[in-house]
């Protein structure tokens, strides 16, 4: 009973401190380091959906999709052999997304452009637009005054404005620096916290799908999309489920456990 007891005891401290830690975190207020979690022995097999990592390593691998105050953002990670998968899956599995999520395979997606409908998909050639219209946006262009420009452009108006203040989210759009692109810049837009989520063009979205999915042990949907929203502002939930659903891994191990279900069912009637 005392063992129980003090176990409880310190479940309680270290929720305490989790929860100080996060509202300290969403205010901007907290410079402390994430608090330890004790790992406690699991008793037995982990229960279906329970998730193996402890949460110190999973606050740690959400850590690395941040966007920083200050300074460049990182690109996706171009998808290289990893997370059981081969080159030869890479490409397979990247043509099969395209073509489920756009209708085009990987070669052609130069010449193809997003339908209206789809508002999250973004070609290349229109965030380089974007961009072209907010770094003119306060100053003009050499053949066009800012008034002019901005009427040309009034669609931008809500794009550049600060809103949703009354609950602390700003969805303003500007430009941040990216990381080794020889001074490129990137289309991003405020989150929650005031960070910079990147606009990511349809060509690079398998990539960063990869790295978030792939790499980390092939995670289902819905956790993919929390690290995603983490960085990114336009792949949401049908973009990741397209993904999952194309995943050639994620289709063998779903293949598998509906084999040990049927073998499982033979095996009961077998018995009745």
């Amino acid at each position: 009973a005392e063992e129980d007891a003090a176990r409880a005891t310190k479940r309680v401290e270290t929720a305490r401190g989790l929860f100080d830690w996060a509202t300290g975190t969403l205010s901007g207020y907290s410079k402390t380091k994430v608090p330890e979690v004790a790992e406690s022995r699991k008793r037995g097999r982990p229960r279906k959906g329970e998730e193996v990592n402890t949460y110190l390593d999973e606050v740690n691998y959400e850590v690395r999709f941040m966007p920083p105050d200050e300074g460049p953002l990182l690109p996706p990670i171009v998808a290289a052999p990893g997370g059981g998968m081969t080159d030869e899956l890479i490409t397979a599995h990247r043509d099969a997304f395209y073509q489920k999520l756009c209708g085009v395979p990987f070669a052609e997606l130069e010449y193809y452009t997003p339908p209206g409908h789809l508002v999250n998909l973004k070609s290349r050639a229109q965030l380089e637009e974007y961009i072209f219209i907010v770094t003119h946006w306060d100053t003009g262009t050499d053949v066009m005054d800012i008034m002019d420009f901005r009427r040309q452009h009034k669609t931008f108006y809500t794009k550049m404005k600060v809103s949703k203040e009354n609950i602390g989210r700003r969805t303003g759009h500007h430009l941040r620096y990216l990381a080794g692109s020889n001074g490129k810049k990137v289309f991003c837009r405020y989150g929650k916290r005031d960070e910079s989520l990147m606009y990511i063009s349809v060509d690079l979205l398998y990539d960063a799908l990869f790295e978030i999915h792939t790499l980390s042990g092939h995670r289902a949907w819905h956790s993919t999309k929390k690290i995603a929203n983490l960085k990114y502002a336009n792949i949401p939930q049908d973009q990741i489920k397209c993904f999952v659903e194309t995943c050639p891994v994620c289709s063998s191990k779903k293949a598998a456990n509906l084999k040990r279900q049927k073998i499982g069912l033979g095996e009961e009637e077998e018995t009745t």
